[in-house]
């Protein structure tokens, strides 16, 4: 390596003889930057500034010695290297402190050029080397960092993943009992109506009432199966809602149609209370129909004979507010905290021995919050009814 490959080299030469320094000055700035100064005291602030790939000093100048001012450059200027010349008598002061000033090379006066020259190209592809190995370290370290970083963002991930995928397994274990144990005593009256109409000789009033057993039968189990689909679809991480505009009046009011039957067997008022100009909101109607059929089932199931059911819509702000509000059995503080859980049934049972399957407000809440809204719950206790209010975004 010579200096024609390094016009930017940039050197510092340490000297009280003027001429001397005139004469490297003139040698040396057709290969590099110069820099000189006469003394120590001199040389200091220049540092700072120009910061030299080499220093060259002369021991013997002024008050500062050249040992001590190499020393004191290693402060102000660490990654120089440094050139020691000095008179023949000094050598044995010299090797001394080579270490104390960091001195890569000394040279004994009368300096020859040619070798200063050939020290300085060593130094110099040595510094070179050095800065390259070092900015190599610091990429390689902000790589380390980076690949770290990543591999702590996937371990993340991966715990996430196993994480819900746990949670999925422990739901679908659940499932797998509830069902199991739910789907039993449906399955045994079934088994039961059938052995009678095997047996034969049923009277017309007893095959009416064994039908009514079996259907029962049959729409407790269908409810079942259909909860822990909805359950084990909305609860996939990759599960998106289908939105689309809703208008919320013709929605809400088939919906409701479909439980009049129901509500006039149990002798229940079933009245609507909706706003005029309601506006149509963006929703997956398919899901949002899970939610309205479970509420209005649920008022339906824990009120008594003779009492009301009232389904309210109406906006407030930026929210459409559906409101679901009965005159049954009420919930307890217990039951309120708990309401929402997977597989909780209320402490109170439904009056008219309609089946429950303990994953409808679970449902509920689920699918609410996927369209951004939320779910609350309202009630003064014991035997004052419900109120289940929805609120979901208008945008």
């Amino acid at each position: 390596m010579s200096f024609s490959e390094h016009q930017s080299m940039r050197l510092l030469f340490v000297d009280d003889e003027v001429q001397f320094l005139d004469t490297l000055r003139e040698y040396f700035e057709t290969f590099a930057t110069v820099a000189t100064a006469q003394s120590a005291e001199e040389a200091l602030p220049i540092l700072s500034e120009f910061k030299p790939d080499v220093i060259i000093s002369d021991q013997r100048m002024g008050l500062i010695s050249g040992i001590d001012f190499l020393q004191k450059s290693i402060t102000v200027s660490p990654d120089s290297e440094r050139i020691l010349m000095t008179a023949y008598g000094d050598i044995s002061s010299v090797v001394q402190s080579i270490n104390k000033a960091r001195i890569s090379y000394y040279l004994t006066k009368p300096v020859d050029f040619q070798q200063l020259k050939l020290a300085i190209e060593q130094l110099s592809e040595a510094s070179l080397l050095r800065r390259e190995n070092d900015s190599l370290i610091k990429k390689l370290q902000l790589t380390n960092l980076d690949l770290e970083s990543k591999v702590a963002e996937r371990s993340a991930d991966l715990q996430s993943a196993y994480t819900i995928l746990q949670q999925i397994q422990n739901t679908r274990e659940q499932m797998v009992r509830m069902a199991v144990h739910d789907l039993k005593t449906p399955l045994g009256n079934i088994e039961l109506v059938l052995h009678e109409f095997e047996r034969g000789g049923v009277s017309p009033d007893d095959f009416k009432d064994l039908l009514d057993i079996a259907k029962q039968s049959i729409n407790t189990m269908k409810a079942l199966v259909e909860d822990m689909l909805t359950v084990a679809v909305i609860s996939q991480p990759q599960y998106h809602l289908i939105k689309d505009d809703l208008e919320l009046i013709p929605f809400l009011t088939a919906i409701i149609s479909s439980f009049e039957q129901t509500a006039k067997h149990k002798s229940i008022r079933l009245t609507v209370n909706f706003s005029n100009n309601l506006p149509i909101i963006q929703a997956d109607s398919h899901q949002l129909q899970h939610v309205m059929n479970n509420l209005v089932s649920n008022a339906i199931k824990y009120t008594s004979f003779n009492g009301e059911v009232v389904v309210s819509v109406w906006c407030k702000s930026n929210e459409a507010v559906i409101q679901v509000k009965d005159s049954g059995l009420g919930m307890t503080q217990e039951d309120i905290s708990e309401a929402f859980q997977e597989f909780r049934r209320l402490s109170a049972r439904p009056t008219g021995d309609e089946s429950s399957t303990g994953l409808g407000l679970f449902i509920v809440k689920k699918i609410v919050e996927l369209h951004g809204g939320s779910v609350s719950i309202f009630s003064e206790g014991k035997d004052k009814g419900t109120t289940f209010t929805v609120k979901l975004p208008m945008y």
